[in-house]
């Protein structure tokens, strides 16, 4: 693919990174939030923190912070569907050579500025992100990706859009990108079918430069209730043609070197929904309603992958002893679903923060493939430090 390049100035050795925090009604979560930036070893940096008309202490909690680096401003909300506007708010204020994401509810480990800045010396780089950590309302880590990012750090950039028209597989928080890039295609973009700001604006910028992947853990995300209304499902399915009316705006040159199939991106939205479905069962069953959760679990037996169709044929079998599956989440070391609320709790870690028995085996198992791959690694202590970081406990 031959991009449209805009003209990218050389970055300063320690170049000022502008923070784009967006949040609402955060109270419970903007103080770790802020904290994790204030942690960072990198300090050249100021924090744009958009409040979008919260009804909570989420400002109060801000003003606690006394950091000149940390810009705080309230507007009247405007909601999801109009997002875009509070990025761009935040995006006029800022002074950075670079940006980078991190809403109210999600973190950052401290080395994450550190780490992503030197990508940028490369002038063809004008966008970066890594691995992530799930996290719950506890700020307990829950899960984690496990695939190593090295089999796509040299993949043509042709094919890392094609990847993500099929499926958005990066996450807002791990991200850094160039100013000057983001400002060519007119900030950060919303599509009128989607309520997020993020995939709209990567699938534009994939377009103009080169995007470099880090394998460490850039960003904790984290992950809300377990609650799919039939609302968020028609959203999803209204999202769906956005990236494929993308695409074929494109001219001939770029689909050519694209290549992307259509079947692809059906397979990848029917493994979402089906995931989706399968959560909505799970919580039924903790609810329950087991003739609910029977009814999910059957719409996705017959037309999934092996993964949902076992998953499924628990859940009915549960359904019908009227028992839940979360003992399944366990044993799998997967988020479990904590009561009717539809939180999680973590099966990697015990009461006291010390990894589970199970854990550790899925661990041991992962290294034998990583050993034989001559890959690096996972060590136990490096869950549990980041398990204590996130946690409040160690900086």
């Amino acid at each position: 693919m031959d991009p449209i390049k805009p003209e990218i100035k050389k970055k300063e050795s320690s170049p000022l990174v502008s923070i784009i925090t967006p949040t609402y009604n955060h109270e419970k979560f903007i103080g770790t939030c802020i904290k994790t930036v204030l942690n960072q070893s990198y300090s050249n940096w100021e924090m744009i923190i958009i409040d979008d008309g919260s009804t909570d202490r989420t400002g109060d909690i801000v003003a606690e912070f006394k950091d000149d680096r940390i810009k705080y401003v309230k507007q009247e909300n405007v909601g999801i569907w109009n997002l875009y506007k509070t990025y761009n708010k935040a995006l006029d204020l800022s002074n950075g050579e670079l940006i980078a994401i991190l809403e109210g509810d999600d973190a950052w480990p401290s080395y994450k500025l550190e780490e992503q800045v030197k990508f940028f010396d490369n002038n063809n780089v004008i966008f970066s992100w890594g691995k992530k950590h799930t996290i719950n309302d506890k700020n307990e880590l829950i899960s984690f990706d496990r695939e190593s990012f090295e089999k796509i750090l040299n993949t043509p950039q042709a094919e890392l859009t094609r990847r993500l028209i099929t499926a958005n597989f990066i996450q807002p928080c791990t991200v850094m990108m160039d100013k000057q890039v983001l400002l060519s295609i007119g900030g950060f973009l919303q599509n009128k079918e989607t309520p997020y700001v993020d995939y709209p604006t990567f699938l534009e910028l994939s377009l103009k430069g080169r995007f470099y992947p880090s394998d460490r853990v850039l960003g904790y995300w984290r992950k809300h209730k377990a609650q799919v209304t039939t609302k968020q499902e028609n959203d999803m399915n209204r999202a769906f043609m956005f990236p494929v009316e993308f695409y074929e705006k494109l001219d001939s040159s770029l689909k050519k070197s694209i290549k992307f199939n259509m079947e692809d991106k059906l397979k990848s939205q029917k493994i979402i929904l089906n995931d989706q479905i399968a959560v909505s069962g799970r919580l039924s069953l903790v609810k329950g309603d087991w003739k609910k959760a029977s009814t999910h679990f059957k719409s996705i037996f017959f037309e999934s992958s092996l993964k949902i169709k076992i998953q499924s044929f628990i859940g009915i079998i549960c359904a019908l002893c009227k028992t839940d599956m979360e003992w399944f989440a366990v044993i799998t070391c997967k988020p479990k679903i904590r009561d009717d609320s539809g939180e999680w709790n973590t099966t990697l870690f015990d009461q006291n923060g010390n990894l589970t028995n199970i854990f550790k085996i899925q661990i041991f198992i992962m290294n034998i493939s990583r050993l034989i791959r001559k890959k690096p690694l996972q060590r136990f202590k490096s869950f549990e430090r980041d398990n204590m970081y996130i946690k409040g406990e160690i900086n």
